[in-house]
């Protein structure tokens, strides 16, 4: 009930201030479990990528924001799950893989935090251990406009128009490192942006 009443409502959210264009929908897999990795340039993005799939996701959000115990309780209704940063989380990642096996979807933001402009991001080695510990595949997907409509700071929408690109699902293989998957991982994500730009 949470859940559908949050969907809907974010829908409505977008319809007047964010409306959207999805590209590449025919890529994302509608069954089995796959790893759904995504640049991150707003906070709109997870509620974005939440109506944007064909499929109920699970993600992680900053252990911060589960302090308040009905926020807490809200986003665990959305199933989202908290994940420390700043180091690995280790709990976190074997939830993911959890979900995984279990052959649910799993949302993740392989740069760990909001990338600014052109700023130029590592990505975290937790995606690589997801994609090589669990051996789904990866679908890259790229947004588009999410930081227009929600810039760092805003306190509230700025209407503007957001694109969701996905690209086709992948393996990570046998890259050597999480490190390498990650990297892997990342430049995918940025193929699509420099195909559409």
């Amino acid at each position: 009930m949470i859940y559908y009443f949050t969907y809907f409502f974010t829908k409505f959210l977008s319809f007047i201030f964010f409306p959207r264009t999805v590209h590449g929908w025919d890529n994302v897999p509608r069954q089995g479990a796959y790893i759904l990795a995504c640049n991150h340039i707003s906070n709109l993005d997870p509620p974005i990528m939440g109506i944007s799939t064909p499929r109920r996701l699970h993600f992680m959000a900053k252990v911060e924001l589960f302090k308040n115990p009905i926020r807490g309780w809200w986003l665990k209704k959305l199933w989202a799950f908290p994940i420390k940063r700043g180091a690995p989380d280790l709990g976190a990642l074997k939830e993911s893989i959890k979900y995984l096996k279990q052959g649910d979807p799993v949302l993740v933001f392989p740069e760990g935090t909001r990338r600014i402009g052109n700023q130029v991001m590592k990505p975290q080695p937790g995606t690589g251990f997801l994609a090589l510990k669990s051996q789904a595949p990866v679908v890259p997907v790229f947004i588009k406009g999410s930081d227009a409509v929600m810039p760092p700071g805003a306190k509230f929408f700025k209407r503007g128009h957001v694109i969701v690109t996905y690209g086709k699902p992948f393996f990570v293989g046998d890259c050597p490192s999480y490190e390498a998957a990650s990297e892997k991982i990342l430049n995918e994500i940025y193929k699509i942006a420099q195909e559409i730009l």
